[in-house]
């Protein structure tokens, strides 16, 4: 039976199982039955010169086994292997279809509107706003939901709330402190305040523990407005975050950091990680939380702020307003404005409307059209793989397996084929410490950063790895990736270095210098989805041993036949030689003939296919000659 045709008939949900000797028979503890999925062992795929161990085999989370899922709702994905997910996931086909059934069917006008069709969305954004907060695992009574465009929207709205209200301090500006693996969009947010001190770079969690317990101040006035921002997970590594940090700021004992906000980056965390440990506490989650839901769902184009409720207020007090966000503004005479975010509203049937924080902060007209196609993109998110934590059982198995192939392909010299970047404080894969960390959901992600060494030990252009996994129909990222403290930690750069890639020319993106003084300027980076199988993962493996470890084979196979013929030239000259002397011996008339001893059975190996003798018998062969 194929392979095709044994998942199909595991497909159907509630299915009896059936006995089958190449899937597994263990049971998951649930509620309901469910079916098991076949992960081969790594043993199918031939590394030569590697110590690949083999993985056992391992029950899907998912209802259904994951090749099917992606026949039946990812069929757009059959035109390559998709390994870009941190960039975005991809969308299912049922989303697109829901979403447009109710498009087709429903009228749905702005919400700033009365009449009906407006009411209709408005209903609608509701209520996909409390779905939202819900599948995030954030008690509406405790968060509100601010729908913008994307994480970065997220982030430059919290900056300028802080950077407006900064203006009535002594100071005129606000302190803000940001981790080395923080995204591009928030090391931004580092411009908007003012003075040499103002802002600072944690280069290490070391340095971070240090500021919260108050061994060092890294310039932070106490008492002082500020903001601290990090990211659950590296976009660049796939590495985890504390997220103790959030509460352990709130509830700084020295009261030194009272008036210290928190900002989480979960763009990357929340894409193959459950939020519900982020959100489970009020008391100690972050103040403030940013998301895209296209790297979650794949469709549509928006992204989410996620507020603890009982520090929203500091974002009422922006400056800013856009329609939408006020019940009253004065354009004649004095400048005043009544934001809907603090107001509350006494309606004609007696009942008081209090605005949420979201009503004074999405400014001008929700996208209400991708809202209602989020709503789709949960429903149909939890029908396919039940929950995210199914999610990050599945692609920390992935991972794993990603890493294990890649640490054990090694070129024939025993010069390790890949390099890969933990942004741990500590290098795990010299360490021999990545098999603790791949695989482990709480302190890795489904991503592996990476370089490629050539024989020599020299670097591989990580602008041309990708390149031609590109012509192969494999998608990966490289380059800086928007990390710049991350990259350049990994890299191990010093400020002088980084300064002489500007200085040579370098810049981000796919025209950049790739390699400066035999130091690379960035990484390839592979990363995984909810949606991604072995499959995926083996032929990305595939490619790297095909296209570098057995890159030139076929030359040396050529070689190897010139040398073989060669070979054969000799042993027929020897052969000559032997029968000419023996032929002039006997014309000699000397009555005696003398012969070469037997020709030795050579003793050869196999390489590739072709024999080759040992240097040892060519040796052999010489002393027959001097014979």
């Amino acid at each position: 039976m194929s392979r095709l045709n044994l998942l199909n008939r595991l497909s159907k949900k509630g299915r009896e199982r059936r006995a089958v000797t190449t899937m597994s028979d263990s049971t998951r503890p649930s509620s309901e039955e469910k079916t098991s999925s076949e992960y081969p062992a790594l043993t199918s795929i031939n590394f030569p010169l590697s110590g690949i161990k083999r993985l056992t085999l391992t029950e899907s989370p998912y209802d259904k086994p994951v090749e099917i899922i992606r026949k039946e709702e990812y069929p757009h994905m059959n035109n390559g292997i998709y390994l870009d997910h941190s960039g975005t996931t991809i969308y299912a086909q049922s989303t697109v279809k829901l979403f447009a059934q109710k498009m087709s069917a429903n009228l749905y006008g702005n919400p700033h509107s009365a009449n009906e069709p407006a009411k209709f969305s408005g209903d609608m954004v509701d209520s996909v706003r409390e779905k939202t907060l819900r599948f995030l695992g954030a008690d509406p009574r405790h968060f509100d939901l601010v729908f913008v465009a994307n994480a970065t929207a997220a982030i430059k709205l919290v900056a300028d709330c802080f950077r407006d209200l900064a203006e009535q301090t002594r100071t005129g500006s606000f302190w803000y402190g940001y981790h080395r693996d923080a995204h591009t969009s928030l090391v931004g947010v580092r411009e908007l305040t003012k003075g040499p001190h103002s802002h600072k770079c944690f280069e290490s969690d070391a340095e971070v523990e240090e500021w919260i317990e108050g061994r060092n101040t890294f310039g932070q006035p106490a008492g002082s407005l500020a903001l601290f921002a990090y990211p659950g997970q590296s976009n660049l590594t796939g590495r985890r975050l504390p997220l103790n940090w959030t509460g352990r700021i709130r509830h700084d004992r020295t009261k030194r950091l009272r008036n210290t906000y928190t900002l989480l980056d979960a763009a990357a965390l929340a894409m193959t990680s459950p939020m519900s440990h982020v959100f489970e506490d009020p008391d100690t989650a972050p103040d403030f939380t940013c998301v895209s839901f296209y790297k979650i769902f794949g469709f549509p184009d928006v992204g989410g702020l996620i507020v603890r409720k009982d520090s929203g207020h500091i974002l009422a007090l922006r400056k800013y307003f856009g329609g939408g966000t006020v019940s009253l503004v004065s354009t004649i005479g004095s400048a005043w404005h009544v934001s809907k975010g603090l107001e509350t509203n006494t309606h004609e049937d007696g009942s008081e409307h209090v605005g949420g924080l979201h009503e004074g902060l999405e400014d001008g007209t929700l996208p209400f059209h991708s809202i209602l196609a989020l709503g789709e993109a949960i429903d149909v998110h939890k029908e396919l793989f039940g929950s995210m934590e199914n999610i990050s059982t599945h692609t920390s198995m992935l991972v794993r397996r990603l890493y294990q192939g890649m640490k054990g392909m090694r070129y024939g010299n025993g010069q390790p084929l890949c390099t890969v970047y933990h942004s741990g404080d500590e290098d795990l894969w010299e360490n021999g410490k990545g098999d603790e960390v791949y695989g482990n959901a709480r302190v890795q992600g489904a991503t592996v950063a990476f370089n490629v060494f050539r024989e020599d030990g020299t670097y591989e252009s990580y602008a041309m790895v990708e390149k031609m996994a590109n012509d192969r129909g494999i998608y990966v990222r490289s380059g800086g990736v928007c990390n710049p403290g991350g990259v350049f930690t990994a890299l191990h750069y010093e400020p002088w270095q980084l300064n002489r890639a500007k200085s040579a020319g370098h810049h981000c993106g796919s025209n950049g210098l790739s390699v400066i003084n035999e130091l690379p300027t960035g990484i390839v980076r592979a990363s995984l989805g909810a949606m991604s199988t072995t499959q995926d993962v083996d032929a990305f493996l595939t490619f790297l041993r095909e296209n570098f470890l057995e890159k030139g084979l076929p030359a040396k196979k050529s070689n190897i036949k010139r040398k073989r013929q060669q070979t054969q030239n000799l042993f027929n000259s020897i052969s000559s030689a032997a029968t000419a002397t023996a032929t002039t011996k006997q014309g000699e008339g000397t009555g005696t003939m003398v012969t070469l001893p037997p020709s030795p059975t050579p003793t050869s190996f196999r390489e590739e296919g072709a024999l080759v003798m040992k240097p040892k018998m060519l040796e052999r062969v010489g002393s027959a000659i001097s014979v």
